[in-house]
């Protein structure tokens, strides 16, 4: 049982049919993810990448967006919820920098705004040290923190490799083609975009229940 202020917590029951919405909802992202491969392509306009770019930014931004919404509902959680908003935050502002100076050729501040948004994430740490702690230490319960580790795994462990153009001129020799690794590490960021959704989904119905028991 979870203990929030002097009242306890009775942990979700396992359901199968939250399983079931969460596993149809993986397959289905999944495989939805990979349409903007079947757009036509024209090599002076590269249509696929600037789409997943797109789609890499619009899934972060519904990200923060809902932990952001979830804010008003997390009750004694919200400095949890707040904390998880910033970082997100962090991550869509990042990858508007890939998209707005990779795709549309402009400059932008990237690193002093990433900056910001992770003081005030830590900051908020520190200032709620305690709620913080009880929430790092369920995180291990709850299936939205293997979602968002399989997508951080995804980003800067497998996507390392697999992006690689070392590993794809090893793989393919003479039938190397210098986009293979560009768009192998564009659709697996999709995919790690598209976990970090569902993940921000799971955790923002989870503290709002939360905050409705105790």
């Amino acid at each position: 049982m979870l203990v929030a202020g002097d009242k306890l917590i009775n942990p979700v029951r396992p359901s199968w049919r939250r399983m079931l919405v969460r596993v149809i909802m993986i397959c289905a992202g999944s495989v939805a993810i990979l349409l903007p491969a079947w757009l036509p392509n024209r090599p002076s306009v590269p249509l696929e990448r600037g789409t997943v770019e797109l789609l890499q930014t619009a899934l972060l931004a519904a990200s923060t967006a809902v932990m952001i919404g979830a804010l008003s509902h997390a009750g004694p959680f919200k400095p949890a919820c707040r904390v998880m908003a910033f970082a997100l935050a962090a991550a869509l502002v990042g990858e508007l920098e890939d998209f707005i100076s990779g795709i549309l050729g402009w400059p932008f501040p990237e690193a002093w705004v990433v900056g910001v948004l992770l003081l005030a994430a830590l900051i908020t740490i520190f200032r709620h040290r305690k709620i913080m702690l009880r929430f790092f230490g369920t995180l291990g319960h709850h299936a939205s923190s293997g979602l968002i580790g399989s997508a951080l795994l995804i980003l800067y462990v497998f996507n390392r490799v697999v992006g690689s153009k070392r590993f794809w001129k090893a793989t393919l020799g003479t039938a190397f083609s210098p986009e293979i690794p560009d768009i192998c590490k564009g659709y697996l960021e999709l995919l790690a975009c598209y976990l970090i959704f569902i993940g921000s989904i799971g955790f923002a119905v989870t503290l709002a229940r939360r905050s409705t028991q105790t």
